[in-house]
């Protein structure tokens, strides 16, 4: 790849170059990683939710979102703290009362914070507030 001498030039080439090699890097979406997730709208703004409790068993489960794991359709963000705001020993059950939930099939951890769920056809808010619900109850507030 030649490029001119001028102040501009490498810049310029090198540019020109990531441009036309764009196309090869652009990863490959399937249809279905572009779906809505049933009951949420693209830029649906947080403040048409029900407010997130800031302290105790109802700050452990913060969101829900579409899950990008192959088989997965749901992920819920648990927070960092939860083993401190709930105890470690009610912390590691998170998932088994998650996974009671009706409709709920099968769950996979991510991390520390990120819980997938196979919980085709549900609603996102409804499994938020189910799922926020069955960690208040495991941890009997």
């Amino acid at each position: 790849m030649a490029h001119s001498h001028s102040p501009d030039g490498v810049l310029a080439t090198l540019a020109k170059g990531l441009g036309s090699d764009a196309d090869s890097f652009t990863p490959a979406a399937a249809d279905s990683a572009r779906a809505p997730l049933p009951g949420r709208r693209r830029g649906e703004a947080p403040a048409s939710t029900a407010a997130l409790a800031v302290a105790g068993p109802g700050s452990v489960v913060l969101d829900c979102g579409t899950s990008r794991l192959e088989g997965y359709t749901h992920v819920l963000w648990i927070s960092p703290s939860a083993e401190s705001i709930l105890g470690s020993h009610v912390a590691d059950r998170i998932a088994d009362a998650v996974a009671a939930i009706p409709g709920v099939c099968a769950y996979r951890w991510e991390g520390l914070d990120r819980l997938h769920l196979r919980a085709t056809g549900a609603d996102w808010d409804v499994l938020l507030t189910a799922a926020r619900d069955a960690v208040a109850e495991l941890a009997g507030a």
